[in-house]
């Protein structure tokens, strides 16, 4: 059996004023996550970082939440220099634009998302987050947006494909960020990798107590393919949300 291969996957952006948008993330095989630093293992295998870094060449943009920077650190780095040469040759930069999404602006300065010269760094802020965070994280990155709170995920892929021209975006968040652009319609596919381990949490956080509020999403989701590690077990899918595409057309 052929080993799992995002590599040969083109993606067309059909809008006129956003990026496509796809999101990636691992699971473990007991439904949970986990942050890990993005030079440790965690739940994925090297066959699972190395479809990271495939989905990665694809993009233009990658975007992740606050708390997966400041927990398992964040960056848009693709570690092949096949795929980055490969980027270059067709006219790309050679990583993508590094983003994250931000209500207090309370960020380790010291990550590599900051510190970094191989890529450039955007920082999205709630509007309502003090003007010393503003220009404290001014010096450290490309650039500081300010991003209204009721409209966050739609104004930041607006604002990435008017001043950045990003046509493709990757989310790499963890399930809080991917909420955000799935309730608003906004993950036009979805990669998912399945661990063969158990992680068991003492506060598993994907368990919904009948008495928490919580959203169902009424999104159609089409399976368009789904590959499996022999080396390691993993399980790889990839869904398409065609409500996303019939609603923004």
């Amino acid at each position: 059996m052929q080993e799992p291969s995002y590599s040969e996957i083109e993606f067309v952006n059909p809008y006129k004023d956003r990026p496509y948008v796809i999101s990636n993330m691992i699971i473990s095989a007991d439904g949970n996550t986990l942050f890990t630093n993005e030079d440790s293992t965690g739940l994925g295998s090297a066959v699972d970082r190395r479809l990271m870094g495939e989905l990665r060449f694809h993009v233009d943009a990658v975007i992740n939440g606050a708390e997966t920077l400041r927990i398992a650190g964040s960056s848009s780095l693709i570690r092949s220099e096949e795929l980055v040469q490969n980027r270059l040759a067709n006219s790309k930069t050679a990583h993508p634009i590094a983003c994250v999404l931000t209500n207090s602006g309370n960020l380790p300065l010291e990550n590599r998302f900051f510190t970094s010269k191989e890529f450039e760094s955007l920082v999205f802020l709630d509007e309502s987050a003090p003007q010393e965070k503003f220009e404290e994280l001014s010096l450290h990155c490309k650039e500081v947006i300010r991003i209204p709170k009721n409209n966050r995920a739609h104004y930041l892929l607006n604002y990435l494909h008017k001043h950045y021209d990003v046509s493709i975006a990757l989310l790499e968040g963890g399930p809080m960020i991917n909420g955000i652009f799935f309730e608003n319609n906004l993950i036009d596919e979805h990669f998912s990798t399945v661990s063969p381990q158990v992680f068991i949490p003492r506060n598993p956080f994907t368990s919904i107590r009948p008495t928490e509020s919580y959203n169902i999403m009424h999104q159609e989701l089409e399976l368009l393919s789904m590959q499996v590690s022999e080396k390691t077990g993993e399980i790889f899918t990839r869904y398409k949300n065609k409500s996303a595409v019939q609603k923004s057309n």
